[in-house]
């Protein structure tokens, strides 16, 4: 019987979002099991508040000090999500009985089990995670569960949030990110200032913008503002929280997300909000490769034109039509819930 497991996944935000639903299943599965998860320093507190993590354990980059801790556990199995050549070295010498990591790099083969982790075109990223657990489960004889349709069930906390954004009346809160994930371009202030005020002036739906930011993205956020009020639009900079839990649960107050390919919005669809996504015009598809995790009637995206002199050129996206798009899925949006 497995009684501990250890999941090592001690990347970005957004990679880690979009393990969730890999970490739904193991725990569907395996309900009295305790799922322990190795994150980063700046996950700590956003995987603690992961409905499918009981135990977090933090990157001190301390390796020795990271092994002896993960001995200390006695796990009945560890699944390297992220897998690289440090990890096995820290875990190599523990007498953990089933030892499981994705089929890449040369180091998969001093695990003695290894999964096919490559997703199939047309697929989502997050699918890599899920067919790791998959396999884990089929090899230890348990039933693959159903996904669920929403991850994150934040919805008694919907009106508190909505509430510190400043809602009033019938508002819709649309959520607008500046910056970028970094494999896209970014969306330059002025671009996202103008689909916005397109998006205001086509929808009936009575909008109010909250644009978040973290760090050096303030000053785009700030420019972005100051194109809206000028122009008497319904808008304000996100009030700063605590920690990125708090504003990870924060985002369950969003009618919409917008954004580039960027952590804040996988989050938003851990709640199953709708998204918009600005992705590079690339073959390899991002715009379907880093989807998010909202349901597909509920999720929007737009690429410039795709090619080495255009994909990462972001003015090039045809903002026109989006805002058409955009517009009609609010006119629309209750219905479509």
């Amino acid at each position: 019987m497995i009684k501990r497991i250890l999941v090592i996944r001690h990347d970005k935000i957004g990679d880690f979002v979009l393990y969730w639903p890999a970490l739904s299943l193991l725990k569907a599965a395996l309900p009295q099991a305790s799922i322990e998860v190795f994150v980063a320093p700046v996950l700590k507190e956003f995987a603690e508040a992961c409905p499918y993590i009981d135990r977090v354990i933090v990157d001190s980059g301390d390796d020795v000090a990271i092994s002896a801790e993960f001995a200390s556990r006695q796990y009945d199995a560890v699944i390297v999500s992220l897998s690289q050549f440090r990890i096995y070295k820290m875990i190599r010498h523990l007498d953990i009985p089933y030892k499981l990591a994705p089929k890449h790099n040369w180091y998969q083969y001093l695990y003695k089990h290894r999964a096919d982790a490559q997703y199939k075109k047309g697929e989502a990223c997050w699918r890599g995670g899920c067919m790791l657990v998959e396999h884990f489960l089929t090899q230890h004889g348990y039933p693959i569960p159903e996904l669920p349709q929403q991850y994150w069930d934040m919805s008694a906390e919907r009106e508190k949030w909505q509430e510190y954004y400043g809602r009033t009346g019938d508002e819709k809160l649309i959520f607008a990110h500046a910056g970028t994930g970094g494999s896209s371009g970014i969306l330059a202030p002025a671009d996202f200032a103008n689909l916005l005020t397109q998006v205001n002036n086509n929808t009936q739906a009575n909008c109010k913008f909250v644009l978040t930011y973290n760090g050096s993205e303030e000053v785009l956020a700030q420019e972005i503002f100051n194109i809206l009020t000028a122009a008497s639009i319904k808008v304000e900079m996100a009030k700063p929280l605590n920690s990125l839990a708090d504003f990870a649960k924060s985002i369950v107050a969003a009618d919409m997300f917008m954004a580039g390919s960027t952590g804040p919005l996988h989050i938003a669809g851990l709640h199953n909000v709708p998204t918009v996504g600005f992705y590079a015009g690339r073959r390899s598809a991002p715009k379907v490769r880093w989807q998010t995790l909202t349901q597909s009637h509920k999720r929007l995206a737009y690429t410039p034109p795709i090619g080495k002199k255009t994909g990462r050129n972001m003015a090039l996206i045809d903002f026109k039509a989006a805002a058409t798009d955009i517009a009609d899925f609010l006119n629309t949006y209750d219905s479509k819930q």
